[in-house]
């Protein structure tokens, strides 16, 4: 039938055009089993599912972009409100900035980065969703935007989980896929998937030990 290949839109004409043609020809296959009204009646009920998968995909975008902005103010709070209120009270002295809990620019705060690599973190700039069953994963260097990896790192690798009620907060616990190549990484998924939110994590591979350097953000997309 050729069916397998085709986005939910498609697949669902495409089925609605076969059960017309097997209803308006029944002496072809006579008794034809399951029958064409209830292939057609899964396909209705298809077409509703895909229209609430619509609407749960328009409400995350929605509530994504209210986290974003959140975060942002935040951000903003922090930064742009108590970092300098901090700086001028405690007259450089750092002891106080790291009870804060907070951090001095400059200053190396992970003993694991090493060399080139301490500048910049593998950056996952953007997932392409729009094909069925596929995420397109571009990755770049933070520093520069540029596909290079650092030159004391060998390649980026990346890892996921699908699923779960919170993101990872790094790679221990999540499925490694591959290297990226030239900055990209295409990821394929089964249909049962389909629904379900992927969270990404790239990393730099350190060129002389093979070990973890440093890891982007964690992102996320919907499989479609």
């Amino acid at each position: 039938a050729n069916l397998g290949n085709l986005r939910i839109g498609p697949f669902t004409v495409k089925v609605g055009v076969i059960t017309k043609a097997v209803t308006d020809n029944p002496t072809i296959v006579p008794s034809i089993s399951p029958t064409a009204i209830a292939v057609d009646a899964k396909n209705e009920e298809l077409k509703v599912l895909e229209e609430e998968c619509n609407e749960a995909r328009e409400l995350l975008k929605q509530k994504t972009a209210l986290k974003n902005a959140k975060k942002r103010e935040i951000t903003n709070d922090i930064n742009n409100g108590w970092c300098p209120q901090v700086q001028k009270a405690v007259a450089g002295d750092a002891a106080k900035v790291k009870v804060l809990c907070l951090e001095i620019k400059g200053e190396a705060t992970n003993p694991v980065v090493v060399g080139m690599a301490a500048d910049s973190f593998p950056s996952i700039n953007k997932i392409d969703s729009s094909n069925h069953l596929q995420h397109k994963i571009s990755t770049r260097n933070s520093a520069n935007g540029k596909i290079a990896v650092p030159s004391d790192a060998v390649t980026i690798e990346i890892y996921q989980q699908i699923g779960g009620l919170t993101p990872p907060v790094d790679i221990k616990n999540m499925s490694h896929l591959g290297s990226t190549s030239r900055g990209n990484f295409l990821n394929t998924f089964d249909a049962a998937d389909v629904g379900k939110v992927v969270y990404y994590i790239a990393v730099y591979i350190d060129r002389k030990t093979k070990k973890p350097l440093i890891q982007s953000p964690v992102m996320s997309a919907m499989i479609n």
